[in-house]
């Protein structure tokens, strides 16, 4: 991303962060965690989407509407497994119907079945997998720990791992000379990614401390694991920004979407979607 591409980004990426700060500290709001499960699963959607369009430009076939019911499924059934530890069953008949229903639809569609399975599999697993993880960290259940604060680990998921994507791109532009991965994304420079890894492993050291400074906050770690935890994170939120710029290479296109500001949910959540099942399941630790 260059500096007139960060500007025209900036106003809407502030919008969503501002946005995203709101709903996080309202979170536990009864009416505004089903909203919250709503965006989610719209990002969902609109996530699964722009994969069958990066699958289209590559002359593969995908259901949409199979994927993306299938998607805003897993979503509301981690919701409910929340709500009510017996209701992990919705779950568990979501992943057994979307294995099921894939291969029903093809039944009717075998020209190229393997590679449309396969892509599809993928794609729903890539999108909807961390998407419905984000509900079991926001809203842990007692097997995640009962002194655990989601909202705090939440915040510290998306803060770590956007300060990782920060790190990179102001450390690429400063330090930068050698290119990580120059066939993927010819921006980005090794001194760009030891940046964004440090600084992962700063900002999770600024949180442990936090938790030790406030008695009364939810959010523990010990300091060798706020390191560890930081260091995961810096190294996989940059696995996911170049795994997405991975799969835009192959389909030849800049942007996953057009949307203003942002560009699309794909390259706004690429990282996200390595980090959360990292912190997911770090919890389950707890």
């Amino acid at each position: 991303m260059d500096v007139g591409d960060l500007k025209k980004r900036l106003p809407g990426a502030t919008f969503s962060i501002l946005a995203v700060a709101a709903l996080i500290y309202f979170s536990q709001n009864p009416i505004l965690q089903i909203f919250l499960v709503l965006i989610v699963a719209l990002l969902a959607v609109v996530g699964i989407w722009e994969y069958v369009q990066l699958l289209h430009s590559k002359k593969i076939e995908a259901p949409f509407w199979l994927l993306a019911v299938l998607a805003v499924c897993f979503v509301f059934a981690n919701y409910l497994a929340v709500l009510n530890i017996g209701m992990s069953l919705v779950l568990g008949f979501v992943i057994v119907a979307f294995f099921f229903s894939l291969f029903l639809y093809h039944f009717y569609k075998i020209e190229n079945a393997i590679v449309n399975l396969a892509t599809s599999f993928f794609g729903t697993c890539y999108v909807a997998v961390p998407l419905g993880l984000m509900i079991r960290i926001l809203y842990p259940t007692p097997s995640m720990g009962s002194t655990t604060d989601g909202s705090m680990w939440l915040t510290y998921l998306i803060v770590v791992t956007k300060i990782t994507d920060m790190g990179a791109y102001f450390g690429g532009k400063l330090l930068g000379r050698s290119k990580l991965a120059p066939h993927l994304s010819p921006k980005k420079t090794i001194a760009g990614s030891v940046s964004g890894f440090f600084a992962a492993v700063i900002v999770s050291i600024i949180f442990y401390l936090f938790g030790k400074m406030v008695p009364d906050t939810l959010f523990k770690m010990s300091f060798i694991q706020s390191i560890c935890l930081g260091g995961l994170l810096g190294v996989f939120s940059q696995l996911g920004d170049l795994a997405e710029s991975l799969l835009k290479r192959d389909a030849n296109v800049k942007d996953s979407n057009k949307i203003a500001g942002l560009g699309g949910v794909l390259d706004t959540l690429d990282s996200l979607l390595f980090t959360t099942p990292i912190v997911y399941l770090y919890m389950k630790t707890l």
